[in-house]
């Protein structure tokens, strides 16, 4: 465990961690395509067969290396045009980022949805003006490309993002996410925490020609999960809880960080953002286990005039509970093979 600590903590370095990631993933990338061909015909061998679960899993895993160091690329080339860093306050250098924050996570879920063999059914709006706040929903690893595909390839809009830490081992968004202001996050913030202050800085920069993205379940759904999540509702607000134990397929939302967000950004716009179809990919076991999707992804997004989000703390939690309530019927309706749009 001391061991594992220190490496973290050493990880913590941006230079230091930039020095392992970088290197790992070209080495990787270039061994990769170098075996592709004899490791493709190794998997299919094992597979013998349909659903070909194997040959899923390297072509996904080789697409990802091409798509990290087309990145890193494209990357450099625009960390050059914009003057190496000297003017990384300034927001022209921050746009001058969009188009690569729209297509690295866009062909990341492309590649995605077309490993797992099924296809993306979008009922969002594609005139999206800015600014606004996304909140959305987090099912798996792959779900969390969802939010900055609305923003930034399908809207134009630049994305800022409040995530967690752990995509810093992402050579491209490790690269770019320290160019732009976003917050990586070790953990969902509560009341008192030193993350709220950020958070909220984070929500001074959007304007009109901008998102900024957030996710208030902080985490993937399972039983153990929820039952932990309504265990801290009963201590701090019961009734509360007793809405949220009706909840089947979201978590209970953590309020302090959206809040914090919001008041950041004053008067701004609320996206509702929901999607459902990557449940069963929330564990990288289940990822091994099954790469194949048995129903498309559907993505909807509405938005909420900024009037009807409420700023008093209590009656502001309520709200986001109620926003996730809406998320959750919206999901058991997708499952239900309703075709009905969502929204509140």
């Amino acid at each position: 465990m001391a061991t594992r600590r220190n490496l973290l903590r050493l990880l913590e370095r941006r230079l230091v961690r930039r020095a392992i990631t970088l290197p790992l993933t070209v080495a990787a990338f270039v061994i990769g395509l170098t075996t592709l061909p004899v490791t493709l015909a190794i998997a299919a061998a094992l597979d013998r067969g349909r659903p070909w679960q194997r040959v899923r899993l390297v072509v996904l895993v080789i697409g990802t290396l091409v798509v990290e160091v087309l990145g890193m690329l494209a990357g450099l080339f625009v960390w050059i045009t914009t003057g190496c860093g000297l003017f990384r306050h300034q927001r022209w250098t921050w746009r001058a980022h969009r188009r690569l924050l729209g297509w690295y996570p866009s062909t990341l879920l492309a590649l995605i949805v077309r490993v797992l063999g099924t296809h993306i059914e979008w009922r969002i709006p594609r005139d999206l003006e800015g600014p606004v706040v996304v909140l959305a929903r987090h099912t798996s690893f792959f779900d969390a490309l969802i939010p900055v595909t609305v923003t930034a390839r399908h809207n134009r809009l630049l994305p800022h993002h409040v995530v967690t830490a752990g995509l810093r081992y992402l050579p491209n968004l490790d690269l770019v996410g320290h160019r732009l202001p976003n917050r990586f996050i070790y953990r969902t913030p509560g009341e008192g925490s030193a993350e709220l202050a950020p958070i909220r800085d984070i929500g001074t920069v959007v304007d009109e020609r901008s998102a900024a993205i957030i996710f208030p379940e902080g985490t993937f759904r399972d039983e153990a999960r929820f039952e932990r999540a309504l265990r801290r509702l009963r201590r701090r607000s019961p009734d509360l809880a007793e809405i949220a134990e009706r909840f089947e397929h979201v978590l209970p939302p953590r309020s302090s960080g959206t809040r914090a967000l919001l008041e950041g950004a004053i008067g701004v716009d609320v996206l509702i953002c929901a999607n459902t179809g990557f449940e069963p990919f929330s564990t990288a076991a289940e990822i091994r286990a099954s790469l194949a999707a048995e129903r498309p992804i559907i993505v909807e997004a509405w938005r909420i005039p900024r009037d009807q989000v409420p700023e008093e703390p209590a009656a502001f939690n309520r709200w986001l509970l109620e926003q996730f309530g809406e998320i959750d019927r919206w999901v058991q309706r997708q499952l239900a093979g309703s075709t009905g749009s969502g929204g509140i």
